[in-house]
């Protein structure tokens, strides 16, 4: 069970930090830039560690549904990076904490999946909790233009939803990791190249050690081997037991923002923070939302 705790705590913490991986690459690098040389790094290490257990990644089935996920996820990267060039790291970790109730509502709409009385209530209490977040204490935040990063976030809750329900169409027939490594080289093989002809490559040759560093962690811990050891431990354990894990991440977000990145903790980050928590939580008990399809 030690170890089992182990595969689960240990991708949550490199998901916590990943947000603030993301704001020290966003300082030096454009969104496209970032995630395409994220992808970079993650298909061969995704690559090394099927090699290491031993699992094919040929023949290639349902490649349409594969390859369009590829740019499915790459568009939520994209938008939650844009969001976050205006925005801080411990708003866009709590802001996609909710992310499991948008594929509940989209369900609902695009599959006619039931949307319950407990999931529109934990639904309401998590939309005050992002409004008293975004807010921070002052109508004139929720304007568009005072917090367009916070909205242009919670809209990469959207793009993960759909992401989400497109995938489900091949649950189950690939093992998870294959999966994650040709979405990952089918949209490292379409945008690295449309990067390195767009981009001035000597941005590259120059960047900050910070920003590499942060881009290596992005790339090999945070996506390839937090998901390897992730999905171990969804192998060993119930979505239900696993779920728990997952309301650790935004608290590592607001911890490591505030010593590494110097961000607030604000009495309304904390309380829009608690009301997340407990409309995810509510949602997820009572309504049976998934919280393990949360964006991780």
């Amino acid at each position: 069970m030690k170890r089992t705790s182990l595969y689960l705590l240990i991708p949550v913490i490199f998901w916590g930090l990943s947000y603030i991986a993301i704001k020290i690459v966003l300082t030096e690098l454009e969104p496209v830039e970032m995630i395409s040389l994220r992808f970079l790094l993650a298909a061969p290490s995704l690559w090394l560690i099927l090699l290491y257990k031993n699992i094919k990644i040929l023949p290639i089935k349902n490649f349409k549904v594969i390859f369009v996920g590829s740019l499915l996820i790459f568009i939520h990267f994209w938008v939650m990076a844009v969001g976050m060039q205006e925005t801080t790291a411990s708003n866009t970790a709590w802001i996609l904490t909710t992310a499991p109730i948008f594929i509940a509502i989209l369900g609902w709409m695009v599959l006619k999946e039931k949307f319950s009385l407990w999931q529109s209530i934990g639904l309401f209490i998590a939309a005050i909790g992002v409004i008293v977040l975004t807010a921070n204490g002052s109508l004139e935040n929720l304007r568009w233009e005072n917090s367009r990063g916070d909205f242009i976030v919670l809209g990469s809750c959207i793009t993960w939803a759909i992401y989400t329900i497109w995938v489900r169409k091949i649950r189950g027939i690939y093992d998870p990791l294959v999966t994650t490594f040709w979405m990952a080289t089918f949209a490292g093989l379409i945008f690295v190249p449309y990067t390195f002809m767009t981009s001035n490559i000597s941005k590259f040759i120059t960047l900050q050690t910070d920003t590499i560093i942060s881009l290596l962690f992005l790339g090999i811990f945070s996506l390839a081997i937090a998901f390897w050891l992730w999905s171990e431990g969804l192998a060993r354990l119930k979505a239900a037991e696993v779920g728990i894990y997952l309301y650790f991440e935004p608290l590592i977000t607001m911890v490591g923002a505030w010593i590494i990145l110097d961000e607030k903790i604000t009495i309304w980050l904390i309380g829009g923070a608690v009301l997340i928590t407990i409309g995810v939580m509510v949602a997820e008990k009572y309504g049976k939302t998934d919280v393990t399809e949360h964006d991780a």
